[in-house]
């Protein structure tokens, strides 16, 4: 799958799933939803209108979108903006909680089927002509010990390599389960980024049950929402350096997808990227829950504030701060994605 293929279908997923769960909480609480797009508009046809809701299909393929009735008017009949405090707040939340349902589908997956055992060192790569070829090492074999120390980590293969350049080292191999021996001698002398035997590194998989695997991911995005709400606290007291509070665009979104795929293609497996994809689906959803007017915690902030002076804000005044946050929200991200080809993000 090409960069660029991987790139519009994992956003695409991201956006419509965001804007799916707004589409099921606002029919569940009656709220009308006058178009449920794939894509952006401008609109290429309408596929079918079910009830009051027209489908369509959409020029710009990221994602989709939800017209909700009467957004900011609230005397549109069965509108959001006139619906109780209570249904807005849930038709708002719904779109952030279902990235976070995403992610959490996503990091099973991962956690079942495709996460690295860190306690084992696999043979991902051999290079020709090297003494691992040489002496019979194949890709998928398992390094249980080299020199007659345990090999539990990249690390203690590479120490104990490191101390036998020159000279002859045995090497215990698990292939598909069947004892293999082996021996060579690590390279003094060699290629840059061959090493002194000539492989590439990496970890077989994990055996993980579906438990495991759910409270793994339940674990990854408690992690992730902890790192994020620190982070302004670790900024301020220097714990953390200006560039891990980084924005990314579209362009950096698409340079990590690239570089996660590109890792995953020698590993044979996508943890990397679908890892990747989890943390962009709860950074999505935590983005669109700042207290900023035009995103989801904007309008629920109105909510709040209703909630709090038992009161109508004027939707008017409402409906000009959604408009100038909206055009504030276009210059930041037209300023992030240029910042992404001035400054690109510095990958591993």
């Amino acid at each position: 799958m090409s960069d660029l293929l991987l790139f519009v279908i994992v956003l695409g997923t991201l956006i419509l799933g965001h804007e799916f769960g707004h589409f099921l909480a606002a029919r569940w609480r009656g709220v009308k939803v006058e178009e449920f797009g794939l894509g952006y508009p401008p609109r290429i046809a309408t596929l079918f209108v079910i009830g009051e809701t027209r489908y369509t299909v959409n020029w710009i393929p990221f994602g989709g979108f939800v017209r909700l009735a009467g957004e900011d008017d609230p005397d549109v009949s069965e509108g959001l903006s006139g619906a109780s405090k209570l249904t807005r707040a849930i038709v708002l939340l719904a779109g952030p909680a279902a990235n976070i349902a995403v992610a959490f589908v996503v990091f099973v997956i991962a956690f079942k089927f495709a996460a690295p055992d860190f306690n084992r060192v696999r043979i991902g790569q051999v290079t020709p002509n090297t003494p691992a070829a040489q002496a019979g090492i194949e890709v998928g074999d398992i390094v249980e010990e080299a020199a007659g120390t345990p090999i539990n980590s990249f690390e203690s293969l590479q120490k104990v390599t490191s101390e036998h350049l020159g000279k002859p080292m045995e090497l215990m191999l698990d292939r598909s389960g069947a004892p293999v021996t082996i021996s060579l001698v690590p390279r003094e002398d060699y290629p840059e980024g061959q090493g002194p035997i000539g492989v590439t590194l990496s970890y077989p998989t994990a055996k993980t049950s579906w438990g495991e695997a759910t409270q793994m991911s339940v674990s990854s995005i408690g992690s992730q929402v902890m790192a994020i709400l620190r982070l302004p606290g670790r900024l301020l007291s220097g714990d953390a350096a200006p560039e891990e509070a980084r924005v990314s665009g579209l362009k950096g979104i698409y340079d990590m997808l690239g570089w996660a795929s590109s890792i995953d293609r020698t590993s044979e497996r996508p943890f990397i990227t679908m890892n990747l994809i989890g943390v962009i689906s709860v950074g999505l959803a935590l983005a669109n829950l700042l207290p900023f007017p035009a995103l989801d915690g904007g309008r629920l902030m109105f909510v709040f504030i209703e909630l709090i002076i038992r009161r109508r804000i004027s939707p008017q005044l409402e409906g000009y701060a959604h408009a100038i946050g909206f055009a504030v929200l276009i210059i930041l991200m037209i300023y992030i994605n240029l910042q992404d080809f001035v400054n690109p993000i510095q990958l591993p």
